[in-house]
């Protein structure tokens, strides 16, 4: 059975990787990268004060602890101790998958942080701002930028798969906290 999907898992890369064009080359490279998304994020963090302008502060450390824990929990608890190579890196595979920019990213890949980090973001803000066009813009946008991890050959589609559910999780305990931080301190805040 694991030898099944792990069959399903390199065809489905190899299929998403192997439907390459020079735009969608840059498109994805562009996607995946980190700082064209500072607009986005301040615009979300905006929104968030908005919300609750006196509690800005329980909102700053619980969106940090969000990507904190995705981060950290991909990196130390799944990278470093499942060593699932990426597919850049997979001898069987390195050859024929198409990279971008000859970008072969760190050595493992089971979750990808990149997945873990922004369904994290796409959770806590659908949970706190509570509109349904925002909570599905926000997914969709999560799952463009992992999808181009597969694309750009970064990332297995389980790697993916298995970093959205740990973001998704990640960004649901870091809205329990904001709900705690707010009952416990937001009061005094609100009287202030």
């Amino acid at each position: 059975m694991l030898e099944q999907l792990e069959t399903l898992d390199r065809q489905l890369l190899l299929l998403i990787n192997g439907a390459n064009t020079p735009f969608l080359d840059t498109l994805m490279w562009t996607v995946s990268g980190k700082l064209v998304w500072i607009p986005i994020y301040a615009a979300l963090l905006y929104f968030m004060w908005r919300k609750a302008p006196k509690n800005w502060w329980i909102l700053a450390i619980s969106i940090c602890v969000a990507i904190l824990l995705a981060d950290t929990v991909s990196v130390h608890a799944f990278k470093n101790v499942v060593c699932r190579y990426r597919p850049s890196h997979n001898l069987e595979i390195q050859d024929i998958i198409h990279l971008v920019n000859n970008k072969r990213g760190g050595l493992y890949g089971f979750v990808s942080s990149h997945a873990a980090n922004m369904f994290s973001i796409a959770t806590f803000v659908s949970l706190i701002l509570i509109k349904r066009w925002l909570t599905i813009t926000m997914f969709v946008w999560a799952a463009i930028i992992s999808y181009s991890r597969i694309y750009l050959g970064m990332h297995y589609p389980a790697d993916v798969l298995c970093g959205a559910l740990l973001g998704i999780a990640a960004g649901a305990v870091a809205y329990k906290l904001h709900q705690f931080l707010t009952e416990k301190y937001g009061k005094q805040a609100n009287e202030v």
